[in-house]
């Protein structure tokens, strides 16, 4: 009975200190698993944070990359448009500057058709002289008629190249001067010119003896006696008894010269005898040899300037064609070019402006 108690006593033993040793073996087998996972926690923890290092090392480099690459985009975008800004800038210049020689041509080409116009005017009346002289021959009119028609022509020139200046005709049947014309400056009278016109078969000395009578009554400073026919060898221009004696296509020259001549005195408050002096000079220049030289050259170079007048016409209809079909193409290639620089900054529309019309 007693070694049965022993025994079970052993035994408990026994199974105690198993279940020591395997609680025991239990709780290091629980120690090493939970070391085991730190260790594999702080593997992974390492892991993820160099992970993340790298991560975040990547997205720094990517930042500033992108950033740069912001930069060259905004840099190349500013290039752009200071870019398309000068040339803008140069195709309206270069618009500018050929408008404005369109314009000079232009204002040139008024100025040479006015020049051709006055030198037409004085070969028109040189022509008019001419034929009139056919006409009085051909029709066979009467002196009297042919006096009266070159009265009204001479009347006519006159008030249409002065028209300022108090320029009446003497009526029919009253004694003096065909026409008398104050010359008027400034709203006062500073002069008087006296006219005749004759268109006879012949010379009469009579004629000049008679306007200067005129002149005398009338106290007039000038008198202009407008003539087809002259004294022996006499043409154009001449001088006798005091008295201008010119063809008619020669007066209007002749009495710009001798206005002009009594505005000066007017102005300059001359005396009567310096006023007489300075007549008698200027008589002598204007019937002189080199006065009718410059008369003619002026002549001769209006003509040759109506005849180049329709080829310059012609010429400068060829310039402008040109260089309009030029401006066209100017605007044509601005129009493209902002096409393409809008296209490369993002801001293009459907396609170039169409050429302007």
């Amino acid at each position: 009975m007693c070694e049965q108690p022993i025994g079970q006593d052993v035994v408990r033993r026994i199974e105690a200190r198993q279940r020591e040793q395997h609680e025991a073996a239990l709780r290091l087998a629980r120690a090493e698993a939970a070391v085991a996972v730190e260790q594999e926690v702080a593997a992974t923890r390492i892991e993820a944070r160099q992970a993340a290092v790298a991560l975040t090392t990547r997205l720094a480099e990517f930042q500033t990359k992108l950033a740069q690459e912001q930069e060259v985009r905004v840099s190349v975008e500013e290039q752009l448009v200071a870019l398309k800004s000068e040339q803008r800038a140069a195709i309206d210049a270069g618009v500018a500057e050929i408008r404005e020689g369109l314009q000079r041509q232009k204002e040139d080409l008024h100025r040479e058709k006015e020049d051709a116009a006055l030198a037409e005017k004085a070969k028109v009346l040189k022509l008019q002289a001419e034929l009139q002289d056919m006409q009085r021959k051909l029709e066979g009119k009467s002196a009297h008629e042919l006096g009266e028609g070159s009265e009204l022509d001479l009347y006519d020139e006159l008030r249409a190249a002065f028209e300022l200046d108090r320029i009446q005709r003497v009526p029919k049947g009253v004694n003096g001067a065909d026409v008398i014309h104050e010359v008027v400056h400034n709203g006062k009278v500073c002069g008087k010119i006296i006219y005749d016109a004759k268109n006879r078969d012949a010379w009469q000395n009579a004629f000049a003896s008679k306007l200067k009578a005129d002149k005398l009554a009338q106290g007039a400073d000038h008198a202009i006696l407008s003539s087809n026919k002259f004294p022996k060898d006499k043409s154009q221009i001449h001088c006798q008894d005091g008295v201008i004696v010119a063809n008619p296509a020669r007066v209007l020259a002749i009495v710009e010269i001798l206005r002009d001549q009594l505005v000066r005195m007017h102005e300059l408050r001359v005396s009567n005898e310096e006023r007489g002096s300075k007549t008698v000079e200027l008589y002598a220049f204007i019937t002189s040899e080199p006065f009718k030289q410059l008369v003619e050259q002026v002549e001769a170079q209006g003509g040759k300037m109506l005849e180049l007048d329709a080829k310059e016409q012609e010429a400068h209809r060829r310039v402008w064609d040109q260089r309009n079909k030029l401006i066209r193409a100017v605007l044509k290639a601005k129009s493209d070019l902002s096409f393409e620089i809008d296209r490369i900054i993002g801001t293009a529309g459907n396609g170039p402006e169409g050429e302007p019309a």
